[in-house]
């Protein structure tokens, strides 16, 4: 099948581009990849590889994913650009986004505040080096996305932390399963890892990933070289990682030859009843004894390492039973009288709760609405991580904290009044906290409900699985979103954006008046439909919109 796809640089207007041609042309390229590199064809991955980052639809996905989908759109590296504009993104597509003498500048350093007084540092690369990395994310990771393992769950297309508890909590509910386990962590993973076992893994483009990995860090106006580790904050980092530690489960007969998943019962020798469940550099391994851990199971994985350049964090790392428990990804996960329940982290309450009640002090004086709509935000975030676990009480307990931190704020506010005043004002006969027709989310109101985990190796970008992963996505924004009016547009919808006609994000969608508001039209759902924000803008944009950044 011959692909052919515009390199050249035409003029291009940016509230104009098509971005369903543009996504539909990178897919196709990227499945390409996919299904050569199943099949083995490792010329055509290469040559497909090196269209895509060549491409003009590429270059316009890779700035859209930078500086309008990504959280830290708006933060600049040591050249202190942004592009929050269509000029500005306009202008980087026609800089010139080839490799050719390419030279990417040093990232800037921030140290983010960890758990405990720590802090973690993160990198933060230009816009331009940012791109460029989304680029080479593109043409990478569907090479990869064909090999990687099973239980792999971190920083890939599809996969989330609840599809790795939910295969720990399958793992040790099954009948006969392995009781103990390695809770192991590694020590400053993205900070450690040796540059040359990365691109002793990586067929193409290891020029410009090793300039990226030597780039150096810019810290308190000082350079620093870079002689090991790969910085946290860029958009290739993740895969990087993933590239490196990638084997891991095969070191204990996960794999068949042909590619097909051996679950850990159908083992023979030491391998028999080992699983690993691997989330970026976390990861859980279970074995039938303490011994097996200590005498089989730490060695390779001390040796897999530390080809890598890495070793195990002895504060992080330990051997428990399943009935003692362990903490993983913010939940904890023990086996009570032979049943095996998986619940919020405590820690993690405990820090949730700081964190409103912190909140309710710095806004002693703030309005009701604004008090709201900020708590409304966090406790919506909160729950949808956790509805999946054994969370019911744990979401009762939290209703009665959060009324009792409101109670306060609230007698605060009016100290004169008394309790039936205060009830009146900002309680409904539930004591639901309100202002108005806006209420506060209840934990509660929530249902607690059962993940679905993704299949095997099933990936996104595999073709064969189009319509598995359609499904699959549809349901899931559909249950994310809380909304009874988003949830009759999306369905109505079909899922889809209203103006591009592409799948459609719970997490990141507007709403689209068709007729505007202020030449009369109105605020109900026939007059509504949902629009990804790039569409949204870039339709104001083209019929006269007063913000200019987005």
């Amino acid at each position: 099948m011959l692909v052919i796809e515009q390199t050249d640089r035409p003029d291009i207007l940016w509230q104009n581009i098509n971005w369903t041609a543009t996504e539909q042309t990178v897919r196709r390229i990227q499945e390409r990849i996919f299904r050569a590199t199943q099949q083995k064809e490792w010329r055509q991955v290469k040559n497909l590889q090196k269209l895509l980052i060549r491409s003009t639809s590429a270059h316009l996905l890779a700035i859209r994913k930078v500086t309008q989908e990504n959280p830290g759109k708006r933060t600049p590296g040591i050249d202190g650009k942004v592009a929050d504009t269509p000029e500005a993104r306009q202008e980087l597509l026609e800089s010139g986004l080839s490799f050719k003498a390419y030279r990417p500048l040093p990232v800037k350093r921030v140290l983010i505040p960890k758990p405990g007084g720590k802090t973690r540092p993160l990198g933060i690369p230009t816009v331009k080096d940012r791109v460029m990395q989304t680029l080479v994310k593109l043409a990478l990771e569907p090479e990869w996305e064909s090999q990687f393992e099973a239980n792999s769950y971190g920083f890939r297309p599809g996969r989330n932390t609840m599809d790795a508890i939910t295969q720990l909590h399958i793992t040790l509910n099954g009948k006969g399963c392995s009781e103990w386990i390695l809770d192991a962590d590694i020590r400053s993973c993205f900070d450690q890892i040796d540059h040359q076992a990365i691109l002793d893994r990586v067929p193409v483009f290891k020029t410009v990933i090793f300039r990226w990995l030597k780039a150096g860090v810019i810290e308190w106006g000082q350079k620093v070289e870079s002689e090991q580790g790969t910085p946290q904050g860029g958009p290739l980092s993740p895969l990087l990682a993933n590239i490196a530690l990638h084997g891991m489960e095969a070191l204990f007969g996960a794999e068949h030859p042909s590619g097909i998943n051996i679950s850990p019962a159908r083992r023979s020798g030491l391998n028999k009843g080992i699983s690993v469940t691997r989330f970026a550099d976390d990861f859980i391994v279970t074995a039938p004894s303490k011994e097996r851990i200590e005498d089989y199971v730490m060695p390779k994985l001390q040796a897999f390492l530390k080809e890598r350049g890495l070793e195990f964090s002895e504060a992080k790392t330990r051997i428990t039973h399943v009935d003692e428990g362990f903490n993983f990804l913010g939940f904890t996960i023990r086996r009570f009288k032979r049943a095996v329940l998986t619940y919020p982290q405590k820690e993690k309450v405990k820090q949730y709760v700081s964190n409103i009640r912190s909140h309710l002090k710095n806004n002693k004086q703030a309005r009701t609405e604004k008090i709201i709509r900020k708590l409304n935000l966090m406790i919506r975030g909160w729950i949808n991580y956790y509805r999946f676990s054994a969370a019911k009480s744990t979401f009762n307990k939290l209703d009665y904290l959060m009324w009792l931190m409101l109670w306060r704020w609230a007698k605060r506010r009016h100290p004169k009044k008394s309790g039936r005043w205060v009830r009146k004002r900002y309680f409904t006969q539930h004591w639901t906290f309100h202002e108005g027709d806006m209420m506060l989310q209840r934990h509660t109101k929530v249902p607690v409900t059962r993940y679905v985990k993704v299949q095997g190796k099933a990936s996104p970008l595999n073709p064969g699985l189009r319509s598995y992963w359609k499904n699959r996505r549809y349901k899931g924004e559909m249950a994310d979103l809380r909304r009874s009016s988003h949830r009759i547009l999306f369905s109505r919808q079909q899922g889809k954006c209203a103006l591009c006609q592409a799948a459609l994000e719970a997490s990141v969608m507007h709403n689209h008046h068709v007729l505007a508001k202020v030449v009369g039209g109105s605020d109900g759902l026939e007059n509504r439909v949902l629009v990804h924000p790039w569409c949204h803008q870039a339709w104001h944009q083209r019929v006269g919109y007063l913000r200019k950044k987005a």
